[in-house]
């Protein structure tokens, strides 16, 4: 596993040890085990507070005569311990190019890896400073991909530091901070500006079709009116069963405390599989409620392979859907039958890649800098909240915040499937045409189910009308693995969760639903 490096860099006094206070002793990331090395001693202390974050800190003298001895520290370090990532404070005053010399050591080359650099910015001293202390602090600012202003007096003051770095970093990051309360939503709060810049502008295309769509059906030469009515029917299929994971995901967060996990649930992952496979059964919830629910049961230290195993199984197992899979299918309890046991297999299979070969780093959005799950501040208050009206208060906060972060990425994800299930059709029913075997047509239909993003409870009435184009077997390959995995459950994971995890699982999820179907087909199983 290579770790990754967060550097803050800044000239003397920037106030790089209080932007790191602030930043990493946050109630919400004390999970995270964290290597804080300091190449510079200032007046502020480091805090660490909590047993994950270890510090260690060299002078600027070692670091120009020692630099083989400081290489082996660290080396000897991260072996003696387990840390999730590393934090450095760099010199001021050395040029960043001697750190990235360290990096390269041969002891740290494939331990560690810079992820991103961030400089820290005292805007009243900036100016004077940059035109007396040589090449070092431009070749700081030169290497960060965001820099931090502190003590911005005006708007004039603001731009004037903006064209300067931008003359040194063109095109990089600049963000400004007011107050350190505020630190993570100003320093990393750009992506959930953009997820909100795309909400809207889907909003307002559904809005204004509805109001224009004779205007807009010429324009495009496309049924926008059979495009509106699929998003709001796949709307107001999934909203339901969005809002009761979000309070079942709510409940899990604020009212089950972390030991009370820890101490009963089945710490091996044998054990583990069987518990969330029943769970999964007995929830009368959809693809859409399933997503909140697995992001706090990872939260809450739930073993992944675990987690990921009631994630995948309880869209295609639980009551609801093989209530709707019976009566889409004339009450074929084979065709039921078959469903439920190829979806419990693949889910299991899917659970036991993850334990054989566990994703490197964090899941969760990737790191530190985006692990921030819930906007609404209640994460730093759980532990502290005893009184039943207090934890009651926190679980309408999380609730609210939880349901409006999923949901607008849930209507992200609905509106690009309804704009396939229009415009791709007929990719589809060409391809039906041409598919010659078992393996091509399940293939197709795992596609097809991905693209459409029905929702579980539903998408059997769709498979039914698909039998007569498609062998059985590829309609169970779009009955398995649409649930699983589909344009707005991929949105919806990436509310939380890094991209690497999420092109992992979905890649997993499909060749294994895959050869799930495939075999159990091709060796005799169930035929219409």
């Amino acid at each position: 596993m290579v770790l990754p490096i967060y550097v803050v860099t800044g000239f003397l006094d920037a106030g790089k040890t209080t932007f790191l206070n602030n930043l990493l002793n946050r109630e919400d990331w004390r999970d995270i085990r964290k290597l804080v090395i300091q190449f510079e001693n200032g007046e502020e202390e480091l805090q660490t507070p909590h047993e994950g974050c270890y510090a260690i800190a060299f002078a600027k003298k070692a670091m120009e005569q020692q630099s083989e001895q400081i290489a082996e520290q660290i080396h000897s370090c991260i072996h003696s311990r387990e840390f999730d990532e590393i934090w450095i404070e760099w010199n001021g005053v050395v040029p960043f190019s001697q750190l990235q010399s360290l990096i390269l050591h041969p002891l740290l080359r494939g331990l560690c890896k810079i992820k991103k650099v961030i400089h820290i910015v005292d805007a009243a001293n900036i100016e004077n400073l940059l035109g007396r202390t040589g090449g070092a602090l431009p070749e700081q600012i030169a290497s960060s991909d965001l820099a931090v202003l502190r003590g911005v007096r005006s708007a004039d003051a603001y731009k004037r530091i903006r064209r300067l770095l931008n003359g040194i970093n063109p095109g990089v990051d600049i963000c400004e901070i007011k107050e350190y309360k505020d630190l993570y939503k100003q320093l990393f709060g750009r992506k959930e500006r953009r997820i909100n810049f795309l909400f809207l502008a889907v909003v307002f295309i559904v809005v204004f079709s509805l109001f224009f769509r004779t205007l807009f059906t010429a324009i495009l030469q496309a049924p926008v009116n059979m495009l509106v009515n699929i998003f709001l029917g796949l709307i107001l299929q999934a909203v339901p069963f969005l809002l009761i994971g979000v309070l079942i995901s709510s409940a899990i967060q604020v009212f089950i405390p972390q030991s009370a996990i820890e101490r009963r649930f089945p710490k091996s992952i044998a054990k583990g599989i069987p518990v969330a496979i029943v769970g999964g059964f007995c929830l009368p919830v959809c693809d859409c409620a399933s997503i909140p629910i697995f992001r706090s049961l990872v939260k809450k230290g739930i073993p992944l392979p675990v987690a990921v195993t009631f994630m995948t199984a309880t869209p295609v197992i639980n009551p609801v859907v093989i209530l709707s899979t019976y009566y889409a299918f004339s009450g074929n309890w084979a065709i039921v039958a078959s469903r439920v046991c190829l979806g419990i297999a693949a889910a299991v299979i899917i659970g036991l890649v993850f334990a054989a070969r566990p994703p490197k780093g964090h899941i969760l959005s990737g790191g530190a800098l985006d692990r921030l799950m819930c906007s609404c501040g209640c994460y730093e208050d759980v532990e502290a909240v005893t009184t039943l009206k207090g934890k009651a208060g926190l679980f309408i906060r999380h609730s609210q915040a939880e349901f409006f972060s999923v949901g607008k990425y849930l209507v992200i994800g609905t509106f690009i499937a309804s704009v396939f299930q229009v415009l791709g059709t007929g990719i589809f029913t060409a391809a039906a045409q041409n598919s010659v075997n078992l393996a091509f047509s399940t293939v197709i239909m795992m596609v097809m189910g991905f693209v459409l993003s029905l929702c579980s409870s539903s998408d059997a009435v769709v498979a039914r009308s698909f039998v007569r184009q498609f062998p059985m077997g590829a309609v169970m390959g779009f009955l398995v693995f649409g649930p699983m995995m589909d344009i707005k459950n991929v949105m919806m994971l990436s509310a939380g969760f890094s991209k690497r995890f999420i092109a992992r699982l979905l890649f997993t999820a499909f060749i294994v639903c895959f050869f799930t179907v495939f075999l159990f087909f091709a060796l005799g199983g169930y035929r219409l």
